[in-house]
């Protein structure tokens, strides 16, 4: 076949071609056909890296998202709790579970912590701040449901005891010179329990027995010089009194020569660390400060010491007292400003601890002793009490009022006309304006110390609690912390006072009895930090009386 003419091409007429040109043509479409082909893979091989570029755009982007969020979780603390799981609420609105066994820092913090504030709290704050909701409790409480459940049977008369702040240890002092320690916890849970021998006299409440510990001497110290090295057999004294350090680190233990003892108590234990040497005769009468760096004692002597428990010496010296001291009390921190009218003077109410007029050596030295010793400001802070202000009550029935800031007799309270010259036990009320002073002839006197004396000078009693006469002598009282009633113990028994029902005494009973206590000398009553226990003792302190020689652990029901 020949060739075409270009007539015939440009026309656009068909030519048909030969063998060689087809295969030609067709070699040509086919390597067009592979470009086109590998056109299109490297296109969507460029749109798959674009894809995968954005995807690890985005990936970065949650995770910063993320981390923001965990700090901002970390920032505002936002936990929520989910019955016992614990979840994060993430700003993304994604939730993160958290294990809920392991306690977070703000749970920690929250534990340690006081709901009004960010002070973590120690041991000794977190029970006072117990004892203070239970204290508040006892106030608004209306009436009081005491019974004995606990009897500590013991082998004299006990003259003095002691309940440690924490009210874990018990410790009691009697006249055969020893001083003992019992567990009170493990006396109330019933550690002991009574024969039918020891319950045969007592009330049927009472099952438990005293968890004793220990017990050492009350010695008397002597020289190394004068002893028996061979057979050396300390001198025993009996016990008349007794103070324990809050933390039972040391204890006080008043003794007959006029000595007192400072024993260790949690290290060897009954070792005399110290012997402080101030009275003539028997010390009755210890009390601690509210810090513990003081302590007040009374003797026989008719004296009362101040001592410095850092030094070991007497700071005051009160001998203005009629007779052997027989009680000492911190006046109540929330008393309100006590006035009195001078008798044989003009009708200006003066206040009974010092006026701001007149009398400028004594404001000027109370002015030098507030800035030389800072600890003499006793109602500062959370203390109880007004270290500035005590009583003490003679073995004669008069009653005397100091200052420390003076180092003098503010007030003197005689024994009421026609009431014996007697007073073993007297106290404060619990809002320090009224004093109570038990007395001989079954009777408690209350005085006012807004007037504590008639126009004459004699002592005015503004209330006088009577109890039946076969009672027999009042030998402790003690205020009830809603102000309202006191525990007055007698010979026969215990009974609480109802003051509210003192102008219908004639139509009714203004008292309660307590069972348990009968039949003897009572020488003190307390109660715990908490209200929720009371303790009372049987002995004679020294002077006339009887014992029951028991000890007995009261439950008080707040009602």
């Amino acid at each position: 076949m020949g060739l075409a003419d270009e007539d015939d091409i440009f026309k656009g007429n068909e030519v048909p071609l030969d063998d060689e040109e087809e295969d030609e043509e067709e070699e040509e479409e086919e390597e067009e056909e592979l470009d086109n082909n590998e056109e299109e893979i490297e296109g969507d091989d460029d749109e798959e890296e674009e894809e995968g570029e954005a995807e690890e755009e985005e990936e970065n982007e949650n995770i910063e998202n993320e981390a923001e969020g965990g700090a901002e979780l970390a920032d505002d603390n936002e936990i929520t709790r989910e019955s016992e799981n614990k979840t994060h609420n993430l700003p993304n609105g994604d939730v993160e579970m958290v294990d809920a066994t392991k306690p977070t820092e703000s749970d920690i913090i929250s534990k340690e912590t006081e709901s009004n504030g960010d002070i973590p709290l120690d041991d000794n704050a977190k029970l006072e701040q117990f004892y203070n909701q239970m204290k508040f409790k006892a106030r608004l409480s209306e009436t009081y449901d005491v019974n004995p459940f606990v009897a500590i049977p013991y082998s004299s008369p006990i003259n003095a005891f002691e309940l440690s702040k924490s009210s874990k240890w018990l410790f009691t002092g009697g006249e055969d010179g020893f001083i003992r320690k019992y567990d009170f916890y493990g006396s109330i849970e019933g550690q002991v329990q009574l024969t039918a021998a020891q319950k045969h006299s007592l009330v049927d409440s009472i099952s438990n027995g005293g968890s004793l510990v220990s017990y050492w001497e009350n010695e008397i110290p002597i020289k190394r010089s004068a002893a028996n090295k061979d057979n050396y057999e300390p001198a025993l004294s009996p016990v008349f009194s007794l103070a324990v350090e809050k933390r039972c680190l040391w204890l006080l233990s008043g003794l007959k020569s006029g000595g007192i003892n400072l024993q260790s108590v949690r290290h060897n234990e009954g070792t005399i660390v110290h012997h402080f040497k101030g009275h003539n005769d028997t010390v009755s009468v210890l009390k601690l400060n509210e810090y513990e760096n003081k302590f007040l004692s009374g003797g026989w002597d008719k004296v009362i010491h101040n001592w410095d428990l850092n030094t070991g010496e007497i700071i005051q010296k009160f001998t203005e007292a009629t007779g052997q001291i027989s009680s000492i009390e911190y006046r109540p921190a929330n008393g309100s400003h006590i006035e009195t009218q001078v008798p044989n003077e003009d009708d200006d109410m003066d206040s009974l601890f010092g006026s701001d007029e007149g009398d400028d050596g004594v404001s000027k030295s109370n002015d030098n002793i507030n800035k030389n010793d800072d600890t003499y400001q006793g109602n500062t802070g959370t203390s109880n009490y007004d270290e500035n202000i005590f009583m003490s009550s003679s073995i004669d029935g008069s009653i005397n009022i100091w200052d420390l800031r003076t180092s003098r007799q503010v007030l003197r309270l005689k024994s009421p006309k026609g009431t014996p010259p007697w007073c073993v036990s007297a106290c404060w009320s619990t809002d320090g304006d009224f004093l109570y002073a038990g007395r001989r002839n079954s009777t408690v006197d209350e005085i006012s110390l807004k007037m504590p004396l008639d126009s004459k000078g004699e002592t005015k009693t503004s209330k006088v609690l009577k109890f039946p006469q076969v009672s027999g002598a009042v030998t402790v009282v003690r205020p009830l912390p809603n102000g309202n009633h006191v525990l007055c113990g007698s010979h026969d028994n215990i009974r609480i006072y109802d003051l509210r029902l003192y102008e219908e005494a004639q139509r009714k009973t203004p008292f309660l009895i307590v069972p348990g206590h009968h039949g003897g000398v009572l020488s003190d009553v307390q109660f715990d930090p908490s209200y929720r226990y009371m303790i009372s003792a049987s002995g004679n302190r020294g002077w006339q009386g009887t014992s029951t020689e028991n000890v007995f652990i009261y439950d008080v029901e707040l009602q």
